[in-house]
């Protein structure tokens, strides 16, 4: 939570790397470009899953300010643009039906990230990290 946002690029692939090395020590067997996706899928899973509790336990203490925060960034967004359209559409989002339509949103295009992230790591890990053969 109080990483940058851009971070969620750098220690997920870093984390499922570590991992999968974890996991080889203790089953040596050499890990397919899939099943390094399905590991970086649940890794992907895990880290929403955490990120989306922390920010549920800050939220319930903080809950006026990060309303009035949205608002105020909302706002701002539609100060901004001259189309009457979009600025209808950007004061709907400070109703609380907008609101939970954009935190809703947000955590989706969230998931989908962790997920896409996660199993594109784990299969680009696992396709770069074969055994070597003996002779």
């Amino acid at each position: 939570m109080t990483l940058h946002p851009l971070a969620l690029f750098v220690f997920l692939p870093a984390n499922l790397v570590s991992a999968i090395s974890r996991y080889r020590r203790h089953r040596p067997i050499a890990i397919r470009s899939g099943q390094g996706a399905r590991m970086g899928a649940m890794m992907g899973l895990l880290s929403f899953t955490l990120f989306l509790a922390f920010f549920l336990v800050s939220i319930s203490f903080q809950r006026a300010q990060y309303h009035d925060l949205m608002v105020k960034q909302i706002q701002q967004l539609s100060a901004q643009n001259p189309d009457p359209q979009a600025q209808q559409l950007l004061q709907w989002f400070t109703t609380p039906e907008g609101l939970v339509a954009v935190i809703a949103f947000s955590f989706v295009m969230l998931l989908l990230l962790c997920l896409a992230l996660g199993s594109g790591s784990g299969a680009l890990f696992g396709a770069l990290r074969k055994e070597k053969r003996e002779l």
